[in-house]
């Protein structure tokens, strides 16, 4: 039977060892489910109460460190509450975990990872005894065991010429002493004694105990996500990447949009599930870095679209101020910008340049209507001025010209006006100037065509005055007459409250007056036309009897030298005893006489009859005498 060195602190190391290859082995066989992590050999030592833990590999196929470190933090605390006891972790200072990977046949590790151990470790318990531990861990109790043990604590190694020396030739070599001389391969030794493995038995106990510990931490630790098999969570979040592309390609509507935004949403829920010490890590971070990529792209689309129902539900209440049209025009610009920023690669490019297009024409729209609402601003102020001067003109008007440049300007204000579209903020202001406008453009032209209507009856009455005047003088009363009766006519019709007025008022009696003269003589004409109407009866005949000239004063009726020979002979024949030639000539002579007493009745002049030669008056007749 081998003898047991029952010392304190050989018992203390013995112990120390134990639990750290206990832990090496729990943590190598979690190892197993890594990709190219099968044949990793995990060695564990404490140094200056710190955990070392050294991973080695096979030179070909380096493991993913970054995964090999995650899955190792996650488990060591879970795993260390066993062993805490016997390692001595944390008695000069808070204790650490220092991992290390290194290739087989390297002298310095490839990767490094440390993180602080939450614990702390109970001082150490001398054993009285010897147990089986030392039996069940393969290991030999001989003074040269303990010897080998002891300088594998300190960092030499009893082969001398392996490869894995450690050369303190840089710091981190120093730093790793003691784990560079660790073997994986473990001789094996005799077996403890009965007595020994009496004494041990709590060890074993204990050993089993921290072994079924280990072995269900690491079966927990097995379970988490992504930990062993296939990685549920990223083929979940690859199949809605996918999907998100897929509806993004096809993207018609904001909904569509929205659509793919929720799905690379849950996408991300589903890699933020992925621990990062598991191997697929790295492939999650990199689909979630293209899908937070798109995510800001739809972001950009999903804002443009954002401005642009802004700009729609601004455009639906018009009319709009020239300062709120612009404001809409930067929303679509905005919106248009926004949108030719995503590139030609990118699946939203399609539905970027189809948004662009329409955002375009809308923008177009706006701007149009800026432009009607600038020129209606424009048009009001100009009617307000024109009013100005239709006002102005009005107030001083006199004339028929006046009167009209006044109309017409009033007219060009209400043009302007009724020019203003009823979608812009100057129709409702150009509609009540419509209402006060229009009733003085009417009272213009109401006044300006009486001012018209004035000026022609004033004209024409003036003019009809000139020609009866005319024909008075050429003794033309019929002419004169009616002349001056239109005259009197038009120079009433001038109306009251116009220019011509004050001057047509005198005219009226004047004209009334001449009008009665002109009638009366046209009386006198017509009786004097009478009278010679009866004169050439009377003397008509053959030979002829006389001639007549008609004074304003009295009638001459001269008789012809052949009627005075004819009517000299009858009364010689008469005389001669032909009393038939004499009583004709007789009743002729009295028929004479009373014809010429009527024409003077009628005529209302005197009339004298005249012999042949005119010397020798032969009768004479008065009115009504």
């Amino acid at each position: 039977m081998l003898e047991t060195d029952s010392s304190p602190s050989s018992m203390d190391a013995i112990s120390q060892q134990q639990c750290l290859q206990q832990l090496a082995q729990q943590l190598q066989a979690l190892l197993r489910s890594h990709p190219h992590a099968s044949l990793m050999q995990i060695q564990c030592v404490v140094k200056q109460g710190h955990l070392m833990v050294l991973g080695q590999h096979p030179s070909e196929g380096a493991p993913d460190s970054q995964a090999i470190f995650g899955t190792l933090e996650q488990a060591i605390p879970t795993l260390l509450p066993t062993f805490q006891e016997h390692l001595g972790l944390g008695t000069d200072a808070p204790p650490q975990a220092k991992l290390y990977l290194r290739a087989l046949g390297q002298r310095q590790p490839h990767a490094t990872h440390t993180f602080p151990l939450p614990l702390i470790a109970k001082p150490f318990e001398p054993l009285t005894e010897t147990t089986d531990a030392d039996w069940m861990l393969g290991r030999d109790e001989s003074t040269a065991n303990k010897n080998e043990l002891h300088d594998r604590e300190v960092g030499h190694d009893h082969d001398g010429g392996s490869s894995d020396d450690i050369h303190a030739a840089t710091p981190l070599e120093t730093e790793t002493a003691d784990l560079a001389h660790l073997n994986p391969d473990l001789t094996p030794i005799a077996h403890p004694t009965q007595a020994e493995r009496s004494s041990l038995l709590p060890w074993i106990i204990a050993g089993i105990g921290v072994s079924i510990i280990g072995f269900a931490g690491g079966l927990w630790f097995m379970s988490r996500p992504c930990m062993a098999g296939a990685c549920e969570p990223l083929q979940a979040a690859q199949t809605l990447n996918q999907q998100s592309l897929q509806t993004l390609q096809t993207a018609k509507t904001q909904q569509d949009l929205q659509r793919a935004q929720q799905q690379l949403a849950d996408s991300k829920r589903q890699l933020q599930g992925i621990p990062k010490w598991s191997r697929y890590y790295n492939e999650a971070q990199a689909l979630q870095q293209a899908a937070q990529t798109q995510a800001q792209t739809l972001d950009l689309a999903l804002g443009a679209e954002s401005k642009a129902n802004t700009a729609i539900q601004k455009s639906q209440a018009l009319p709009q101020s020239t300062a709120d049209l612009r404001a809409t025009q930067g929303l679509w610009r905005e919106a248009i910008a926004q949108l030719q920023t995503i590139p030609q690669s990118n699946p939203l490019y399609t539905y970027a340049q189809a948004r662009s297009t329409a955002y375009a024409a809308n923008l177009a729209a706006i701007g149009k209507l800026s432009i009607t609402e600038q020129q209606a601003q424009k048009k009001l102020e100009a009617a307000k001025e024109t009013a100005k001067i239709a006002a102005a003109r009005q107030g001083i008007a006199q004339t028929s010209e006046n009167w009209q440049l006044a109309q017409v300007t009033w007219q060009v204000a209400i043009n302007t006006l009724r020019q203003i579209s009823s979608s812009t903020t100057s129709y409702a202001e150009a509609q009540r100037l419509l209402s006060d406008y229009q009733p003085k453009l009417a009272a213009a032209r109401d006044r300006a065509t009486r001012e018209q209507l004035a000026q022609k009856a004033f004209n024409q009455a003036i003019g009809l005055a000139q020609r009866a005047e005319a024909a008075q003088t050429r003794n033309q009363w019929s002419q004169a007459v009616a002349n001056w009766r239109d005259a009197l006519t038009n120079i009433k019709q001038v109306p009251d409250n116009t220019a011509y007025a004050e001057l047509a008022q005198p005219l009226v009696a004047s004209y009334s007056t001449a009008a009665q003269q002109a009638e009366a003589q046209l009386q006198v004409a017509a009786a004097r036309q009478r009278t010679r109407d009866d004169l050439n009866r009377i003397c008509t005949g053959s030979p002829r009897m006389c001639t007549y000239a008609i004074d304003n004063d009295v009638i001459r009726v001269q008789f012809t030298s052949a009627y005075e020979r004819k009517l000299r002979t009858a009364f010689i024949i008469g005389q001669s005893g032909d009393r038939g030639t004499l009583g004709g000539a007789v009743n002729h002579i009295e028929t004479l006489q009373t014809a010429l007493q009527a024409i003077t009745d009628n005529a209302g002049l005197p009339l004298e009859v005249y012999s042949a030669d005119g010397s020798e008056l032969i009768g004479s007749f008065n009115p009504k005498g």
